[in-house]
């Protein structure tokens, strides 16, 4: 395969990989599909076989008609007009393809084709186009690559026919054995060489690795300056409003019988970190959320009291202040504090989703939040819009008794209501319940027992299904009597209304049940899936958390929606999120929070260390055992300045070595002084050599290496290197030429006096012609 040929696959693929990619992002087959056939039918056709091509006349008559298309495009919203500017791309591509190319138009190629994958990336937010612009990165690089070697390969090719002059002496033809081999000539300081090829091993793999480096450091600068630019809801011509987005798994109005499957989604909710708010160390959400009592993190959300035809609402109830924010909380003397750090992204709700218990909060950006002090809900004045994320700090004082504590009861007739004529099945049920254990005296003990019936009598199970047995009554008494099988609302539901018709003051919970840690942030992750309803009744004076669902039914159907790294879906997920949180999702506050802030406390942590050399020692290496030993902290901020750090050790030393060798070149330059005179020395036989054949007339020419020039000799003086049996011996004069002269190597005493001996043989030869010669 020629180098040429090589050149033009490698844009047709660059062209078909460009045009698979904004077919990709739109969405669509036109009109980006007909790019990749028409390419390969130009690549034989148009470009190897010259059978047609279009004239400048016609390009440029089809280039109006594709404008005037284009325009009709044009009239619609601005995504629909990004559309029309991107088909207009696609059709100029088309024209070039069929012309007649030269450097021009191959130039023209690479730009459109780059141009098209710049509006893919405006329309999509796919992670798997971030792994096609990796491919499309090495494949470009490769291409420009080769393109500069065709430019030069085809500057010499047209300068060289007219530039050298004859040889004055008999030329050898010669098969040439592969298109790459050119004969080895000088032209502006460009030297192509027969016995070398263009596309080498080490070419490629040059190729490879200079892609990687330029991904490596085009990745550096993306993740280090700042994010300042507009959101991509600027595009949007038609913005949504946060309220209208639809909800998957947490909605503030359950309606049973239409949540759907809820636990499937494995979208994120929130990232969740937890530090102790005097030290900065981090604190475990397990370990904060055993200190305060729970087996599990609880996510407390909206509060929900008023039930009705089998759907639950929050009463509405307006509040006109705050939390306090950390500056009060440290007038009112409350320092001794943890600190929830939340990034939640918008799921279409105002609801604050929050750890109890709390004692204050700060906002970040222009929300604020408003509090119920009765039911401790926490809402934001303004939700972000559908692509952006509220970033807000919950305190939680060590000391229980200083946080707001759930201990309020306000409106008790509220949570006691209870549509009694829909549910006279369930009071009379739940009254010969509690009747038939008589051993249950205080309110505490019957809401535990109820409870544990729905959840661990084993008459009740748990699933997704949503199906309804008996349409005609309420879908809490069809859970109980018929179906006995629904998820966490359905058991919350019938826990909260079995425990009002015994007169416990109850209301539902909608809120998040549990999470893991994100491989990519190291990070508390609430995803989803871990949508969750749960129950909190008032007994002895306090509002108690009660959870009815069966928690290892619930457990398994929530791992069995993850997506494990070990099958494609997660792998596909992990790198679909990481696109979005790290490159498309990325802004300055993702990025201080990810890479600044971590940045910035390392250093501090570094900083005292350094005051303790044995102490920083120990600490380093347990810190680098640690890192290795977690593949999910390579993909966090601790990656990033692990490459950071291992690059620069890298150039450093590179540059060490540098200083060392310049160094060391003049500490022995006199050496060195004296050895490349024994060389030039040694060089001499090679003058000697050409000396005895100038004596024929064969003078090697400037723009001929001594490997040609030793061919010739051996056509040349194939009868006088006969007679001194030395048919071969200018093969080896040209390679240890090459020895001595570019390998460093100088001749060994033998190796000298072999030569010596050899030369004075051929001037022996050459001598007895030339006086036979004179005879004549």
């Amino acid at each position: 395969m020629n180098l040429t040929l090589i050149f033009q696959i490698s844009v047709y693929c660059l062209i078909a990989l460009s045009s698979f990619m904004f077919m990709l992002a739109e969405g669509g087959l036109f009109p980006q599909l007909l790019t990749i056939p028409l390419g390969l039918i130009t690549l034989f056709f148009t470009d190897r076989w010259h059978k047609f091509s279009l004239s400048p006349l016609w390009a440029n008559i089809l280039g109006l008609v594709a404008f005037l298309i284009v325009c009709r495009e044009f009239v619609a919203n601005i995504e629909g007009r990004l559309l029309a500017g991107a088909h207009f791309l696609v059709y100029l591509t088309w024209i070039i393809l069929l012309q007649k190319k030269g450097d021009t138009q191959y130039w023209w190629l690479f730009a459109l084709g780059f141009l098209q994958i710049a509006v893919g990336a405006v329309l999509t937010e796919s992670g798997y186009y971030g792994i096609l612009l990796v491919i499309y990165l090495f494949l470009a690089f490769w291409s420009l690559t080769v393109f500069s070697i065709y430019r030069t390969d085809k500057t010499f090719a047209s300068q060289s026919e007219e530039s050298l002059p004859p040889l004055p002496r008999t030329t050898v033809a010669t098969s040439i054995a592969s298109p790459f081999h050119r004969p080895s000539q000088v032209q502006d300081g460009i030297q192509s060489d027969q016995s070398r090829k263009w596309i080498t091993a080490e070419f490629i793999w040059s190729s490879i690795g200079c892609s990687i480096s330029a991904l490596i450091i085009s990745m550096c600068f993306f993740l280090l300056i700042p994010r300042l630019w507009v959101n991509r809801s600027f595009f949007n011509n038609e913005t949504l409003e946060a309220e209208k987005q639809p909800l998957v798994g947490f909605a503030e109005k359950v309606q049973l019988g239409e949540m759907g499957e809820i636990l499937e989604s494995s979208e994120r909710v929130m990232e969740v970190t937890i530090y102790d708010n005097q030290t900065d160390e981090a604190v475990p959400v397990m370990d904060f959320v055993r200190k305060y009592g729970m087996e599990e993190p609880l996510f407390r959300g909206a509060v929900l009291s008023t039930y009705e035809n089998g759907s639950w609402s929050r009463f509405r109830r307006h509040t006109q202040y705050g939390l306090p924010n950390s500056r009060e909380l440290e007038k009112y003397g409350i320092k001794d504090l943890y600190r929830q750090e939340i990034v939640m992204e918008s799921i279409g709700t105002n609801v604050l989703f929050v750890l109890q218990p709390v004692v204050g909060m700060d906002m970040t950006g222009k929300t604020e939040n408003f509090f119920n002090e009765d039911t401790l809900e926490i809402r934001q004045t303004d939700p972000p819009e559908m692509d952006g994320n509220t970033r807000y700090t919950v305190y939680t004082a060590k000391k229980l008794d200083e946080n707001y504590l759930m201990n309020n009861l306000d409106l008790e007739n509220e949570y006691l209501q209870l549509p009694e004529r829909d549910l006279r099945r369930l009071i009379k049920y739940t009254q010969q319940l509690i009747a038939s254990h008589p051993e249950l005296k205080t309110d505490e003990a019957k809401a535990k027992f109820l409870e544990s019936h729905l959840r661990d009598s084993g008459e009740f199970s748990y699933t997704l299904n949503m199906s309804i047995v008996d349409p005609e009554i309420d879908p809490v008494e069809d859970f109980l009597f018929n179906r006995k099988a629904g998820h966490c609302e359905y058991y919350a539901s019938s826990l909260a209304l079995m425990l009002r018709a015994i007169k416990i003051p109850t209301r539902v919970i909608s809120g998040f049940k549990g999470g893991d840690t994100s491989y990519l942030s190291n990070r508390f992750e609430v995803q989803q899936r871990y949508a969750h309803s749960w129950v909190e009744a008032f007994v002895n004076g306090h509002w108690e958390t009660l959870d009815a669902t069966p928690s290892l039914e619930r457990a398994e159907m929530v791992a069995q929606s993850a997506a494990s790294l070990s099958s494609w879906k997660g792998v596909s997920k992990f790198f679909s999120q990481f696109w979005t949180d790290y490159v498309i999702g990325v802004s300055f506050q993702r990025q201080k929070a990810a890479f600044y802030d971590p940045l910035l406390q390392a250093g501090k942590k570094i900083g005292k260390r350094l005051l303790d050399i044995r102490t920083t020692t120990v600490a380093m290496f347990q810190s680098v055992k640690k890192f290795l030993s977690s593949p999910r902290r390579w993909f966090s901020w601790e990656g990033a300045a692990a490459v950071f750090i291992i690059a620069g050790l890298f150039f450093g030393l590179k540059w060490l070595g540098q200083v060392l060798i310049r160094f060391f070149r003049k500490l022995f330059a006199q050496d060195q002084d004296q050895a490349n005179k024994m060389r030039s020395a040694q060089i001499a036989f090679y003058e000697r050599f050409q000396k005895l054949l100038a004596r024929k007339g064969m003078i090697r020419k400037q723009a001929e290496t001594q490997q040609e020039f030793s061919r010739h000799v051996k056509t040349d003086l194939k009868r006088e290197l006969t007679q001194a049996h030395l048919d071969d011996y200018p093969d080896e004069i040209a390679r240890l030429y090459y020895q001595v002269r570019y390998g460093d190597h100088p001749l060994e005493p033998d190796q000298s006096h072999d030569v010596d001996q050899k030369l004075t043989a051929l001037e022996t030869i050459l001598t007895e012609q030339e006086k036979a010669a004179v005879k004549q």
